[in-house]
């Protein structure tokens, strides 16, 4: 370990770990087993507390087991990837300190994306036991919040997600319907933006999508997707399913019985609300603020009254459209 010990990181997400690393943290533990788990773990916290790495010039993070464990499930306990992932994850979130900063279910604009479905959160998950997520994509108004937004959303409802064990372990599936995703719409879709979103999903937060479904998908957008694919790494791009319009196909990968009825499935139709709900109880719950997570929610007593008000209207709005 001396060699570890007196090498001075540059900062980057981009290190050669193999040359630095000991033959016993390049281990790889088996979770399954309770004892590998605290090994793996003490392994890494041994790691962090070592580092001279600018990005961990604040260790705090090394004192939160559940928060290190969502990076050893993200890397199968292979101790030297998780640690650079850690690295990659707390880099990124000082680079992109405007986008990722004050990130709350309360904050106005990331509220109006969860409302619209971004993302939905399936309450079922499949055979695999995996979560499974789905944006669908023409409720998307740009005019009323920016594609950063949708981003800031996502990573938000992904943090609450991955304080279940279950997630970090079996990881996630996403569903993307492009069903009357309009010209004009794509034309909001930044590349700058999705650059970050492939960087910050890709390679720097401790999420594994195991497949990623596109579904009712236009000309336009696979024409997107085919100038980002070289932004993309060929484990990622195996997992992009094309289904276009055949949800046949989309069946056979997640049955029918967990999907909802928007995507030719047998459950009730999404409403967004029951994630915003979530999300907004675990903001009242939060008694503490830590600065290496995304989320930052300032502490309310209760929700504001116009979220109140909005809430209360859609509500009664639902239950008359299933009434008549």
């Amino acid at each position: 370990m001396s060699g570890y010990f007196e090498y001075q990181w540059n900062g980057r997400h981009d290190r050669n770990f193999g040359d630095i690393l000991s033959d016993k943290n390049c281990k790889t533990f088996n979770y399954n087993e309770p004892s590998d788990r605290s090994k793996a773990l003490i392994a890494l916290k041994d790691m962090i507390g070592a580092s001279v790495d600018f990005a961990l010039k604040d260790k705090s993070c090394g004192e939160d087991d559940e928060f290190l464990f969502r990076f050893l499930f993200a890397k199968k306990f292979k101790i030297d990837e998780a640690f650079k992932l850690l690295i990659n994850y707390l880099d990124y979130k000082q680079r992109n300190g405007e986008i990722l900063q004050k990130m709350s279910a309360l904050d106005e604009q990331i509220q109006m994306a969860l409302r619209d479905g971004y993302p939905g959160v399936l309450p079922e998950r499949d055979r695999r036991g995996r979560k499974v997520i789905v944006f669908f994509t023409s409720n998307w108004n740009p005019n009323s919040y920016s594609l950063v937004t949708v981003y800031r959303a996502m990573l938000l409802s992904l943090e609450k997600l991955l304080e279940d064990k279950q997630n970090q372990a079996n990881g996630f599936v996403a569903i993307v319907d492009w069903t009357n995703f309009s010209m004009r719409q794509s034309t909001h879709l930044n590349p700058k933006i999705l650059k970050h979103f492939i960087e910050g999903l890709q390679d720097c937060f401790p999420i594994r999508f195991k497949a990623i479904h596109f579904v009712g998908q236009p000309w336009y957008v696979e024409a997107a997707l085919a100038v980002i694919k070289p932004f993309l790494k060929e484990k990622t791009r195996d997992r992009i399913i094309l289904h276009g319009s055949n949800l046949s196909t989309l069946h056979d990968c997640i049955t029918k019985d967990i999907l909802p009825t928007e995507l030719g499935g047998e459950g009730k139709s999404i409403n967004p609300l029951d994630w915003v709900h979530t999300l907004l109880e675990s903001s009242q719950s939060m008694n503490e603020q830590q600065s290496y997570r995304l989320t930052q929610c300032t502490i309310y007593s209760k929700p504001p009254q116009d979220y109140i008000r909005n809430t209360t209207c859609l509500l009664q709005q639902d239950e008359w459209h299933t009434a008549t």
